[in-house]
């Protein structure tokens, strides 16, 4: 176990310092109510520090991850723990509801820098298994969604907004460790010399296989979020009560993790594609039965969901990074923040549209939604899976 954890010690340090970014990234929103009682916030204002969050942490991946594909260093990372743990902590003694929209804001930013550079490091330290290394570096952040409430909402209910203070402590512990495991000393790939002056333009027919995945990636954070946002709700109008329901969703998002994580083993073994046509299949299939079915079904099917809709996360990344493999953060970036960006817009319209024709039809329309990712599967090229792969399934 010593000799496994030696030689694993710096992914660890990278995911811990993922899943510890990612707390911060869900501490406010989840005790906004808080803020709301302390500071006077309306709905909209609460609404508006949520959106600053999610956006600052994606919108940016793009920009952020071309730049370090230019300039990276690896110390980033340990200067964007420090800073997200600080900044974030701090919210909680801030009593003017402007000055707290530009630190959740500022906070944010540092998550556009760990998550691009973070999974491109996660990858070449993965010795020839990609999927593996990037599905757990993947999981274990994911497993922050899930806690975080669980830890910062009986925190403030006790003892206020002032005590948040004391999480940033786990956040320096965690900066001491990257640096105790030499991610500082790691050297990042960047675009050489002769690289900048050459300045090849993307093909085509990788900028067609890019938008496919992007569009995947849309999709499937669409579903999620429905599932998150209104998944609850959904269970309630096909009888189950309230408490079941929560338990269903928490298995729901645990899931999740698990099908990142065995979704990177799978696509080492059998490529990209197939998980992506297998994975998208079974997402349509479960879907459809959540949404046009009653009882035991509904339940089991929102479960496995979770698994078949993140089981081609760690896929999307690792095909981005074969055909982008001198821009791999800004790729990261692209399929990380614009995919969670856009979606979040699109998130808007499908709820006015359920404001007019009800919740449930606007559910039930996506399932015709979830079916593109199936085609898309099915017409996306080999030419970039992993060649690790290629190697073994190619005689």
């Amino acid at each position: 176990m010593r000799q496994i954890i030696k030689k694993n010690l710096q992914l660890i340090a990278i995911s811990a310092g993922h899943f510890t970014n990612d707390f911060y990234m869900n501490l406010i929103p989840p005790i906004l109510f808080a803020f709301s009682s302390s500071l006077g916030l309306t709905l909209t204002q609460q609404s508006m520090i949520a959106f600053v969050i999610i956006t600052g942490g994606s919108l940016l991946q793009p920009v952020v991850g071309y730049l370090l594909d230019k300039i990276g260093k690896s110390v980033y990372l340990i200067v964007g723990i420090v800073w997200i743990s600080l900044t974030m902590s701090i919210a909680g003694l801030i009593t003017n509801y402007y000055l707290l929209l530009i630190v959740t804001g500022l906070a944010s930013i540092a998550s556009s820098i760990y998550h691009p550079l973070g999974s491109s490091i996660a990858v070449n330290l993965s010795r020839g298994s990609r999927g593996k290394s990037l599905s757990i570096f993947m999981t274990i952040g994911g497993f922050a969604s899930t806690l975080t409430p669980m830890i910062t909402i009986p925190i403030v209910s006790e003892f206020g907004l002032k005590y948040l203070a004391f999480l940033m402590i786990p956040g320096f512990l965690v900066a001491y460790f990257l640096k105790f495991a030499q991610i500082d000393k790691i050297k990042c790939r960047v675009a050489g010399d002769k690289e900048k002056k050459k300045k090849k333009k993307v093909s085509k027919n990788k900028m067609k296989c890019l938008s496919f995945l992007v569009c995947m990636s849309v999709i499937k954070v669409i579903l999620a979020r429905i599932m998150i946002i209104f998944g609850v709700q959904i269970m309630i109008m096909k009888g189950i009560s309230i408490i079941p329901a929560g338990i269903i969703l928490s298995a729901h998002l645990f899931l999740r993790s698990v099908g990142t994580l065995s979704g990177g083993y799978l696509s080492d073994k059998f490529g990209e594609k197939r998980i992506m046509v297998i994975f998208s299949i079974l997402s349509f299939a479960i879907y459809t039965i959540i949404m046009f079915t009653n009882g035991l079904s509904v339940i089991i099917g929102i479960i496995f969901f979770g698994y078949t809709l993140n089981g081609t996360s760690t896929a999307h990344i690792t095909m981005t990074h074969n055909i982008l493999p001198e821009n791999i953060n800004f790729g990261t970036g692209i399929m990380m923040g614009l995919s969670g960006t856009i979606a979040g817009i699109l998130i808007l319209v499908f709820g006015k549209f359920a404001d007019i024709y009800g919740l449930m039809d606007m559910a039930q329309v996506m399932a015709s939604l979830s079916l593109i990712p199936v085609f898309i599967s099915l017409f996306i090229s080999k030419k970039y899976e992993n060649i690790a792969v290629k190697s073994v399934l190619v005689p």
